[in-house]
């Protein structure tokens, strides 16, 4: 596998967008940092103590997002930067999660011959 070249297509496949939840821990952590501007884009359930959530739910509209809303463009570049990169959810965190994610989302650091290992290494 190649390093990250901050294709942001991970961010940016509205196929990918809607299968995205915060966990309990993300929540928590946020409720607990005071980032009501990531909560604001969380459709928070379970209880108080059991929190989790579908992720990125538009607080004007209340239908899911595109792309993520804290991704953004570096201006002048084909590359994208995370605007929560220090918060972002486990799920983030954990990304590339497989080969086939990764062609579904046209990575970039996937090389022929990966293999889920080498996903799961990285």
């Amino acid at each position: 596998m190649k390093p990250c070249t901050q294709c942001g297509r991970c961010c940016t496949n509205s196929d990918f967008m809607g299968s995205l939840t915060a966990s309990g821990d993300d929540v928590k952590r946020w409720r607990r940092e005071g980032r009501d501007d990531i909560l604001s884009w969380v459709q928070v359930l379970g209880g108080e103590n059991n929190p989790f959530g579908d992720l990125w739910i538009s607080p004007r509209t209340g239908n899911e997002a595109q792309r993520c809303p804290f991704v953004r463009k570096i201006r002048g570049q084909e590359r994208y930067t995370c605007t929560i990169y220090e918060t972002r959810p486990e799920t983030c965190q954990q990304c590339p999660m497989a080969v086939d994610h990764m062609k579904t989302v046209r990575c970039e650091m996937l090389e022929p011959g990966d293999t889920d290992a080498d996903v799961a290494a990285f």
